[in-house]
């Protein structure tokens, strides 16, 4: 067994400046001359006008100091610099945008490639909103008029020349957005079929975010109003957070209601006379009340447990339903604050969800005694209860109150107390999230629940690990039992194949839940795996039977801006199907028993008293949870640099570090990629497959032994700092001189992560952009290394970087004291001037095979050593 040594640190970074140069201009797609758009435009023009003058009519007197204004979508090909500028020079209000990469392609917008060649590929653009009143509708009508004539725009409103060129769309929001787009329509016909004239129905009405209090108070007013015009009223106070730009109120309507809505918009018209719907405050109608939390119900088995106790303060976080404290497995491990004493609202046997994460943060999975319990208290905040109008009693977040309500007190309470209360765990580092909203898959744009993660991030420099969700449904595999039996080749290559191309026809359905998309979180998906020897297989299959790949059951990415989420996987158990009963049938339910295979988790009885029992669950709930439970393992190891070897790492990088170490233990398995690539590359995907491949893995799964410690042959580096925008931090990676013109496989792998404000008006959100590269690219190197799994662009996008590469060809010939040399850069990314420093924690590993005889490790320590005492006496390296 390979000795385990402690990680090694960097020297402080040294700040060097930025080169000089404005880089190069993006390109733009063809766009119509201007005879064609003055054709194309004005009829959209005139139909936005006659829709609003139609609008103030229908509702001129309805409510008291309404004022009629419209809600304009603006979409454009390609991009205009300074466009908030021009929208609000004619006294239109901003309200938000964000970038569109689907524009079909046609005769008057078409990307070129670098001939200056037409391609078939859709036009990338961006769509705008802005809230306009009548004297901004005159205004705009008034600039496309000269436009349209040719005749020069006012000073200060030019820009609108480029707005009008490369208009691909203007029109009103209206219930296609705030009602179709969001499933609402879909669900509510589900709801009334058939009708119960006397159900009322609940939804959450979420209003576009006006800067001014006053008209946010004003819209509160308009929306109370209209819901008791239609029968309604509101079921909650409004909720207001500026800082995620947050509006928003639970309201209840009458069926009647909600028929009149689907009747009239299947009549010819298209339209409603009902006003709630079509009020340009109302961004959307979402659903309330979901069940954010289901768990098979069942008992388990009682299995013998050792007991324990802990006494050190937390670092790691709970916020799930409550779990049964009394078990076997937790008591005395967990610390629980129930304000709202949600707890009393369970009975026995509904904590099962809580109890099985928190089973899984402080033991792992259970299988065979394999890992020690956390030396520390987990801190346990339940912010969800049962459901006492569901048949199942899941646990959810009632129709009147917010998640994020529930979620921004719970971590306020934390961090800064709550009334008379003090801090209830100022020490924590990370958040488990094992939960997602099954109503909100991710669409575009970040969900007020994971803009307010990452706030809250930013704010308490705290990680939240956020499980990307699972997909309950059945796969059809198109193929009949005996035909799926028929293939039977040894390695069960041909049924993987399959069913992986039967997974990818389910994409649009698979996106991850909202608040995995969260930029500032960790967001975790589960492989196929678990500790299980052997199991008895019954009437089930396993439909992917290979341990490295995702689990069949999971949710897959991509996330904002087409980032790389899920980052990182984790073993969630194997998902076994239930085998059809009829030869004839294709389709296979999931099959959620709590027999084996599974992790083995701790399990609340249905019999009270009942104390000892454990089960199997599956899940990427279970992963999320061991990879808080791996990040409380990596601040032990943290811990241990600054107290046994007097490393200076400040509190407040502790959770970035975490972050990045994380990730930093991420591998795309082989065998996956290439079980992957066999069944989906195809010649149109293939340029972008490393995308493709991203999507069903992420960084890869976590091994993370390698990053809480060192070999002789395996060498982790660490560095750490605040950046500001415009800055350089250079770190120097001392080449060991064992590795001098060698000719042995060698690995280095680089990841940076950092917390990021945001802004919400952005299209980008993520303020701060950071990159690490070397000086010198990573293909020259002079360790001959080529970049692995990750597509090079996609690294970018979201608030981690993780690069892997590889060699195994002669290495040049090098000096003793020669280094790589790795830069970290900050820009701004969706703000005009980044005025904060950034959190970082940044890990370098080299290595090569354990059974070569080459001390990394040892020649690397020696040589960072050296670089401190040289720093020590001349300044910093």
């Amino acid at each position: 067994m390979a000795t385990s040594l402690p990680l090694l640190v960097f020297p402080q970074a040294k700040t060097i400046a930025p080169p000089k140069g404005n880089g190069f201009p993006s390109s733009q797609p063809h766009v119509p001359g201007h005879g064609k758009q003055v054709v194309r435009l004005g009829a959209q023009l005139t139909a936005l006008q006659q829709e609003f003058d139609r609008y103030k009519v229908s509702v001129s007197g309805s409510v008291a100091g309404f004022e009629p204004e419209t809600v304009l979508v603006i979409e454009i090909a390609g991009s205009v610099n300074e466009f908030r500028q021009a929208v609000e020079a004619i006294g239109l209000e901003w309200l938000g945008e964000w970038d569109v990469d689907d524009i079909p392609p046609g005769e008057d917008f078409f990307e070129r490639n670098t001939k200056g060649e037409r391609t078939n590929k859709a036009v990338k653009g961006r769509m705008f909103l802005s809230l306009g009143n009548e004297a901004g509708m005159r205004e705009l009508l008034s600039l496309w008029e000269k436009w349209r004539d040719n005749k020069t725009l006012p000073t200060g409103k030019t820009k609108w020349r480029d707005v009008f060129n490369q208009i691909v769309q203007i029109r009103r929001w209206g219930i296609e957005e705030a009602l179709r787009e969001t499933g609402m329509l879909d669900r509510w016909r589900d709801l009334l079929d058939p009708i119960n004239p006397a159900q009322p129905i609940h939804c959450q009405i979420e209003l576009f975010y006006r800067k001014s209090e006053d008209r946010r108070r004003q819209g509160e007013r308009n929306v109370v109003a209209l819901l008791e015009a239609a029968g309604g009223r509101t079921l909650s106070s409004f909720i207001d957070m500026p800082e995620i730009a947050f509006h928003a109120v639970k309201a209840e309507l009458p069926a009647e209601s909600i028929r009149q809505l689907l009747n009239d918009l299947n009549s010819e018209a298209h339209d409603t006379d009902i006003q709630i719907f079509k009020f340009h405050g109302v961004m959307y109608f979402r659903p309330t009340g979901q069940s954010l939390a289901v768990t098979e119900d069942g008992e388990g088995v009682d299995t013998e447990i050792a007991e324990g106790v802990v006494n050190l303060p937390p670092i790691a976080v709970i916020l799930d339903g409550a779990p049964n404290v009394q078990h076997q497995a937790l008591k005395g491990r967990l610390l629980l604050d129930d304000p709202d004493n949600l707890s009393a609202q369970y009975q026995p046997g509904e904590r099962k969800h809580g109890t099985a994460m928190a089973s899984l943060v402080v033991h792992g999975e259970m299988a065979g005694g394999q890992s020690d319990p956390l030396p520390r208290l987990v801190y346990v905040l339940p912010i969800m209860q049962p459901d006492p109008h569901s048949m199942s009693r899941s646990e959810h977040v009632p129709d009147e109150a917010f998640f994020e309500d529930r979620i921004a007190r719970a971590v306020r309470r934390m961090f800064e107390g709550e009334g008379a209360v003090p801090a209830q765990a100022p020490s924590v580092c990370v958040i488990n999230l094992s939960i997602g909203d099954p109503a909100r898959p991710f669409i575009h744009t970040p969900s007020p629940w994971a803009r307010l993660l990452d706030w809250l991030s930013w704010k308490y420099r705290v990680l939240f690990c956020v499980s990307a969700g699972n997909y309950p449904e059945a796969i059809d595999i198109t193929l009949s039992v005996p035909d799926y039996l028929a293939l039977t080749d040894p390695k069960k290559v041909e049924k993987v194949e399959h069913v992986l191309k039967c997974i990818q026809a389910q994409l649009s359905g698979r996106r991850i839940l909202s608040p995995a998309e969260s930029i500032n979180a960790i967001t975790v998906g589960a492989t196929h795996s678990d500790g299980v020897d052997n199991y008895h297989q019954g009437q089930r299959t396993d439909l992917l039977p290979n341990t490295s790949l995702f689990s069949p059951a999971a949710r897959l990415g991509h996330g904002f801006r087409r980032s790389i989420k899920p980052e990182i996987l984790l073993p969630g158990g194997r998902q076994l199907y239930c085998t059809p009963v009829l030869d004839s049938q294709t389709v296979y339910q999931l099959d959620g028993g709590l027999a084996s295979p599974g992790q083995k988790v701790a399990w609340d009885s249905n019999q009270a008293g009942a104390l000892s029992q454990t089960a199997h669950t599956r899940g990427t709930s279970n992963a999320t949870a061991l990879a808080t439970r791996s990040a409380a393992r990596i601040y032990e190891v943290l811990d241990a640099l600054r107290a046994e070897h007097g490393e200076n790492i400040p509190q407040e990088l502790i959770s970035v570090l975490i972050k990045v170490l994380l990730v930093h233990g991420a591998k795309q398995d082989d065998a996956a990629c290439k079980a992957i690539t066999a069944a989906l590359k195809t010649p149109d995907n293939s340029r972008q497959f490393k995308e493709v491949m991203a999507r069903y893995l992420g960084y890869g799964a976590v091994q993370i032994e390698r990053v809480l410690a060192c070999t002789e042959q395996r060498g982790t580096v660490l560095g750490f700092g605040e950046i500001r925008e415009n800055e350089i931090h250079e770190y120097r990676l001392p080449l060991p001189p064992g590795l001098s013109s060698s000719q042995v496989w060698r690995r280095m792998v680089v990841t940076l992560a950092w917390f990021s404000p945001v802004n919400p008006d952005h299209r980008n959100f993520r303020e701060a952009k950071l990159e690490l590269s070397p000086v010198s690219g990573w293909g020259d190197l002079p360790l001959k290394l080529a970049r692995q799994d990750a597509d090079h662009n996609q690294v970018l996008r979201g608030t981690v970087q993780h690069e892997v590469v590889e060699g195994s060809k002669q290495v040049a010939a090098f000096q003793e004291g020669d280094s790589i040399l790795l830069h970290i850069a900050c820009k701004k990314d969706a703000t005009a001037h980044l005025d904060v420093a950034i959190p970082y924690g940044l890990a370098v590993t080299l290595e090569v095979a354990e059974s070569v005889q080459i001390p990394i490790y040892q020649q690397l320590r020696t040589r960072l050593q050296q670089q401190v005492a040289v720093g020590a006496v001349g300044g910093t390296p």
